[in-house]
């Protein structure tokens, strides 16, 4: 195996990267593998390096590590997708680092050791038009949020984990609601005003907002989420159940908020919007979106295991943490 580890330089605002990079040195030599690290140059770097590695090397299995926050972790699955010999790690060092939320040990992504120690398992992912979301897709208020939040995050005053509840606050201020139209391959259609639409294959996003409580990893299933336009007041009572993962616990009080499970569906707007991919924002007016199932091999450190995650009759027999 070939240990490559694609390092954003700006992640953290650059001051962590030295020392980041004395820990993959340290690790790599001590437990003797074979390792390269690429720092990355611009957007999309990390993309075409990952997948030019993965056409020169085909006989022997490539493991990437995504140095970086979750906009790191999106390039180079979007290269890694579909290739059966490559596999995806992620170290956090970012501001965001949601998808390690559906994983136990949060913290041992960050042991460059047991990263390297780690098992790897098929989890499914999200593919829109020709590009990849291995976390959550969002259109709309969230994505208006997000671009709110590169703002923020330069701002030294704010600490991280608040960002997101302080840029929506912003953001609730303005003029807000799009009229878009989502179909399902399940027969059902929204159609309207909306304040916002996720695609989700993993739980958080947003700092650790549980957006998709009822996802898992490996069902080959996606969820989708429609929150109608609302009342400020009534976004204001909504927010910390958001990020609660609670929103969901009586639909009786919140008929705005639509919740489903399908395959494949449609996203169509009247004009282009916003759409924001594990953190990436890209423009667009009409997504054909669907799961791929086992569609990337994911690298779970030592001691770990995936809390988002159906369990097969022989995992549940033998009781095992996959």
């Amino acid at each position: 195996m070939k240990h490559i580890f694609i390092v954003n330089p700006a992640a953290g605002k650059g001051k962590i990267i030295p020392a980041l990079l004395q820990r993959i040195t340290f690790a790599c030599q001590k437990l003797g593998v074979d390792y390269e690290i690429h720092n990355t140059s611009t957007v999309g770097d990390a993309t075409a390096f990952a997948k030019k590695k993965c056409e020169e090397i085909t006989d022997e299995t490539l493991r990437f590590y995504a140095c970086g926050g979750d906009g790191t972790m999106n390039e180079v699955a979007n290269a890694l997708a579909g290739v059966k010999h490559a596999e995806l790690a992620v170290i956090p060092i970012g501001t965001g680092n949601d998808f390690i939320k559906s994983f136990s040990h949060e913290e041992y992504f960050a042991d460059i050791e047991k990263m390297i120690q780690g098992r790897s398992i098929a989890t499914d992912i999200i593919k829109f038009n020709n590009k990849y979301s291995l976390n959550i897709l969002n259109i709309g208020f969230d994505c208006d949020v997000v671009k709110r939040v590169e703002e923020i995050k330069r701002e030294s005053w704010v600490p991280h984990g608040m960002a997101y509840t302080i840029a929506a606050l912003q953001v609730i201020t303005r003029e807000y609601g799009m009229n878009f139209k989502v179909t399902t391959d399940t027969g059902e259609t929204f159609d309207g005003e909306h304040l916002l639409v996720i695609f989700a294959n993993a739980q958080y996003y947003g700092g650790g907002y549980k957006s998709a409580p009822k996802a898992m990893l490996n069902d080959g299933l996606m969820d989708i989420c429609v929150v109608d336009k609302v009342s400020r007041p009534t976004f204001m009572t909504l927010l910390p159940k958001y990020k609660a993962g609670t929103h969901l616990d009586d639909s009786e009080k919140t008929p705005f908020i639509h919740y489903l499970q399908c395959k494949k569906a449609v996203f169509e707007a009247e004009e282009t919007v916003g759409v924001c991919a594990d953190g990436e924002i890209s423009a667009a007016k009409r997504l054909e979106i669907e799961v791929v199932p086992k569609g990337i091999n994911v690298v779970v450190p030592k001691g770990s295991k995936c809390t988002a995650w159906v369990k097969t009759p022989s995992e549940q027999k033998n009781n095992t943490d996959k």
